[in-house]
């Protein structure tokens, strides 16, 4: 782990507010998908779609979800892996509470432990591989559509 790139919730913060659209018409740079993690393995979701708006998952993602999704998936084409764990996470944010972008800063507050570190992900089958290796841990995948 000691290779990925860690951030503060801070670090975060600034991150999503410079990567989002500025005006309406715009839209943002990248996406974040965040994976606030607890003790237990469980994780909560929050969507950050840097063109529209935040979405906060009712439902927390167990890791015995994601163990099952690797046993199916795992070993195979890197390729599909990839792309099938992008549809699991997109599935995964089919519902929730939405927020506009600018209230960020309220969601962060509400949702975000301040001293929380978040290990940064490119790939949402990366997240997985991830999540396996220090449950508990939050996790970002930055990414662009």
């Amino acid at each position: 782990m000691s290779d990925r790139k860690i951030i503060d919730s801070e670090e975060l913060l600034r991150l999503i507010k410079s990567n989002t659209r500025k005006n309406k018409d715009e839209e943002g740079d990248l996406d974040y998908d965040i994976f606030v993690g607890f003790d237990d393995g469980t994780y909560e979701g929050i969507e950050v779609d840097s063109s529209y708006h935040i979405l906060v998952r009712n439902e927390f993602l167990f890791i015995s979800q994601v163990k099952e999704f690797l046993e199916i998936w795992d070993g195979g084409n890197l390729e599909k892996e990839g792309e099938n764990a992008t549809w699991f996470i997109s599935d995964y944010f089919s519902d929730g509470n939405i927020y506009e972008l600018e209230d960020v800063g309220r969601v962060f507050e509400e949702y975000i432990v301040k001293e929380d570190k978040f290990i940064v992900v490119e790939s949402h089958y990366e997240l997985f591989k991830t999540m396996i290796e220090n449950p508990g841990k939050s996790i970002v995948v930055e990414w662009s559509r």
